[in-house]
């Protein structure tokens, strides 16, 4: 039986006094207002590499034709591929969603921040990503939060592969030369997230207090510093200030949250620690329900591998993802289409059990599921070498959010023809459903569409 959310936060609430939970609070009277439009809203966005073509997620039975004409389909008339059999549950709350091109910026293994900013830049960013958009749009004390199985901390190709800290793998963005980083240590995210609530032998509720009062001591410095010091020199200290009070206040929200941080945490369980590839993808996903569901963030960003990646899960010991993305068979016999199917479905099953969790709570006259939406994708369109004239998306979830993607395939024209739309498309979507403002065009234009109408959102799509 599903768990009513309001149930629950309206015991912690009894059971502290209140305790300073006014985010959570005003949920309740969300919740008993009976209006929709005001509960959370929330995202997920799910990346893989190595591409991810169109025929890996077509429905059966469905047939393009020559790729001349928009298709639009109901999902319950047709059998799920299966590669996303573990979606089946689901499969009146998801939209497959083809025929979106993305060309107008560089990729070869990637297009790094171009996959979610539609602009071209494989090194640095030059403009905010989508994600990072609606997470400023969808405020919590963690604006975004993202995960990584491995990176490189200096935000290039160059220099070792780590596990064990923050990286930064080009894919989010605040804005022009502000990257986002992701964790890929699951116990440092694990401390980030709950250990402000717990009593944890590091990283705790003791040592978080003990930072947020130095934090203070410094901000209280530059302060003081601030006044002594010209107009010039007090400009850069304001932005040190900036950074502190947005500190603190995601520290006060954190505290005042710290009921339902310990009823939802997970365990901090052996996993946490482990090095294999599995366990931490697993815990990702643990991490990502706990904190939509306690309220840390709205909007999170899981890079699912990297092509470095070996799936020992899967039985490649030495065989990549890079290996399998030029057709190498695997270390254990599996010829690489079969390989790359493998890996899809592990991929979904990992979003399969979110959905799953997410749809067991309560929310409104729904669950949360219908206010959260996961989107599966790739970050560099439909092949490992792609030329990104199509860029599929698996969307589960979210049929509150304005955008009637609920028991839909649809597929837009192919790349050139009357009828096509881009990736920039879909994002202005989301944008205009979510209360930010559409752009024209979401990112750079491609030239080689010029003789396209482009402008604004999938109308199809929209409310």
């Amino acid at each position: 039986m599903s768990k009513s959310r309001r149930s629950f936060l309206k015991g912690i609430a009894l059971g502290t006094g209140g305790l300073g939970l006014a985010p959570l609070l005003n949920q309740l009277d969300i919740h008993a207002s009976g209006d929709q439009r005001a509960l959370p809203r929330r995202f997920v966005f799910v990346i893989k590499s190595s591409g991810l073509a169109p025929t890996a997620v077509r429905p059966n039975g469905v047939n393009i034709g020559d790729g001349s004409r928009t298709i639009d389909l109901n999902l319950r008339d047709h059998r799920l591929p299966e590669n996303l059999q573990a979606l089946d549950p689901f499969k009146d709350q998801m939209m497959i969603l083809e025929g979106l091109s993305g060309a107008n910026f560089a990729g070869n293994h990637s297009s790094y921040y171009g996959a979610m900013s539609c602009h071209n830049a494989p090194d640095k960013p030059v403009a905010p990503t989508i994600d990072c958009m609606l997470g400023s749009r969808l405020t919590a004390p963690f604006s975004n939060y993202a995960f990584a199985p491995n990176g490189h901390v200096i935000g290039s190709n160059f220099g070792p592969t780590v596990a064990d800290t923050a990286v930064y793998p080009r894919l989010s963005a605040y804005g022009e030369n502000r990257p986002m980083a992701y964790q890929a240590s699951a116990e440092k995210a694990y401390r980030q997230l709950f250990g402000s609530a717990l009593d944890l032998r590091t990283g705790g509720e003791r040592e978080f207090d003990l930072q947020a009062n130095l934090l203070d001591f410094l901000a209280e410095d530059t302060r003081r510093l601030s006044r002594q010091v010209n107009q010039e020199e007090r400009e850069k200290l304001d932005s040190y200030l900036g950074a502190f009070d947005t500190v603190r206040t995601r520290n006060d929200r954190l505290r005042e949250m710290r009921a339902t941080i310990r009823q939802h945490a997970p365990r901090l369980a052996d996993q946490y620690t482990s090095i294999a590839f599995a366990d931490r993808i697993g815990t990702f996903f643990e991490m990502a329900s706990a904190a939509l569901k306690i309220g840390l963030t709205n909007v999170i960003s899981i890079r699912m591998d990297w092509l470095s990646v070996k799936y020992e899960n899967l039985g490649f010991r030495t065989t990549s993802v890079h290996d399998i993305g030029h057709g190498m068979t695997t270390d254990n016999g599996i010829p690489a289409a079969r390989a790359t199917d493998m890996i899809i479905r592990f991929q979904v099953e990992q979003i399969a059990r979110l959905a799953a969790s997410l749809r067991a709570v309560r929310e409104g006259n729904g669950t949360m599921l219908d206010n959260t939406m996961i989107l599966y994708f790739s970050d560099t369109g439909e092949a490992h070498h792609s030329n990104r004239h199509e860029w599929p998306f698996v969307v589960v979830g979210g049929r509150n959010l304005r955008l009637r993607t609920a028991g839909r395939y649809l597929r837009y024209a192919n790349y050139g023809r009357n009828g096509h739309r881009t990736i920039g498309n879909w994002y202005n979507s989301i944008l205009q459903a979510t209360g930010l403002r559409p752009q024209d065009h979401f990112g750079q234009t491609d030239p080689n569409l010029r003789d396209l109408n482009l402008r604004g959102p999938l109308t199809e799509l929209m409310v």
